[in-house]
This record gives C-alpha cells, structure tokens and sequence, in this order.
C-alpha cells in the first residue's frame, strides 16, 4: 500500500515539472505576469507633472501682457497665495471677457543675460496658477483663484490658458561620452528663485528654444568644465518641460553634483 501511494506521489511531482501543473490563466500564472510586466515599467514615471506645466518658470523676449491684476478682496493687501482668492483686472466686456474664461496667473520680473555670451535671452515669467472670471463690467472684471502655486500680487498679469499635457517616461541619465561638436549645444542661463546651485526636481532655464529644433520631453546632458585646459564632466541629466522660440525651461531629473549657472548643456 506505502508503495503505491509512493508511486502516486512521485507521478504527480513529475507531471508538475513537466509543466502540467497550474494551468495557463490560474491565479499563480496571472501573479507572475503581473511580477514581470512590473519590472519592465519599474522605471517610467511622470516625467512632466501638472506642477511642471502650471507653475514653473520660462523666459520670453517680449512679455505683452495687458490683463493686469489691479487689486484684491483683500484691500491693501498686495499679497495673496490660496484659492478661491479675489482679484480685480483692469479689462471687461468691451475687451472681448467672457465668464467662466480661465486664465493662467504670471508675474514678470527682470531680464535675464546668457552668463557665457553676455546676451539678453528674455524677462524672467513666472506662473502663479489659474483664474476663472466670475464676473464682468464694461471695463472692470472680477476673478477667483484656482491652483494657486506661488505669490499672486498687484501687478501680476492674466494670460490665455492652454490645456497641456504631461508625459511619462524614463530617466535617460547623463551620457559622458557625447562629442562636443555634435546635436545642440547651449548654456544654463537661470536656475529657479535665483538659487546658485540646484539638484533633482529644480526647474531652470537654458539659451537653447524652439528656433534651434528643441522639443517638449527631450533630454538633455549637463556638463561642467573645471579648468579650460581639463575635459568636461557629465554629471546630470534635465528634460526639457516648456520651451519658447529662443529658451527652454528644464527640470532636473537626475545629477551626481550640484548644477550651477553657466554649465553647458547638450542634446543626445
């Protein structure tokens, strides 16, 4: 009897290693799909988020904003940074406002120079978040706050919102082996709030745009140079979240060494 229930036994391990054990679809197969289809998407993630898009910073050569915020519920307060906020513009009906219109919130501030080159590359503009007109007079117009992501103040202006989009994807890392005289080569030219130095998630600008054949979600190496006479380093990794016709706004995505003003970038 012990013989035979042996046999039973061996007969039913060897089926198992034979692969007739779970069948296609059971839920030990299905775990294992799902094992290995999370190893091959361990790696992207948003590279772009909806704070890249609405909140960042990004460098124009000429800011012609004319809806200006004139004033706050708030009275003499000049600064305001929460939702659902009032603001006063100084535009109505008569100049084509609707309500229910959404606009994006920004401030301009001073003009920034190529560190390298010495040339002006544009006024700094930083996005501030959204507002939604409530309400309209003939010249006048009444708005609240949306998204809120950084000081909104008297001064500041409305501009048209555009629906953007994010985007998924993978850390590139920095290639240490391009050739200097190959793709697009340019400098960073602004780092976010003026910081000096910068590492992961910082936002800055760079003197390459649109006109140079630059694209939303490129990557980019970041080099610096020691001395003159010494071969440059790679040491960070940026993609590109804005871009206008003579910049770029950049994220950093991954670096070994704090970035800094003046360092080159380039494509890949």
């Amino acid at each position: 009897m012990k013989k035979i229930h042996g046999i039973t036994v061996l007969s039913f391990l060897l089926l198992w290693g034979w692969g007739l054990g779970p069948a296609a679809g059971s839920p030990q197969e299905v775990q294992k799909s799902q094992i290995q289809k999370a190893k091959i998407f361990q790696d992207e993630y948003q590279l772009i988020s909806e704070s890249d898009l609405y909140c960042s910073i990004y460098a124009l050569e000429k800011p012609d904003y004319d809806i200006r915020v004139i004033s706050s519920e708030r009275g003499g307060e000049k600064l305001l940074s929460s939702d659902a906020d009032t603001l006063y513009i100084d535009k109505g009906k008569q100049d084509g406002l609707e309500v229910g219109q959404i606009f994006l919130i920004v401030s301009v501030g001073d003009r920034l120079s190529d560190p390298v080159s010495g040339k002006s590359v544009g006024y700094l503009v930083s996005r501030r978040g959204k507002a939604r007109i409530v309400r309209l007079e003939e010249d006048r117009g009444i708005v609240t706050a949306e998204k809120v992501c950084g000081q909104v103040m008297t001064g500041d202006f409305l501009v048209p919102f555009q629906e953007k989009e994010g985007a998924l994807g993978k850390d590139e890392g920095f290639d240490a082996f391009l050739e200097e005289d190959k793709g697009l080569n340019g400098n960073i030219v602004y780092l976010d709030r003026d910081y000096r130095i910068v590492g992961s998630g910082s936002w800055g600008i760079i003197d390459l745009g649109g006109d140079d054949g630059l694209q939303v979600g490129q990557q980019l190496t970041v080099f610096k140079r020691v001395q003159k006479d010494v071969p440059r380093q790679a040491i960070g990794n940026i993609v590109v979240i804005d871009i206008q016709p003579k910049t770029a706004t950049f994220k950093v995505l991954s670096s070994r060494d704090s970035l800094e003003i003046g360092f080159g970038v380039q494509s890949k």
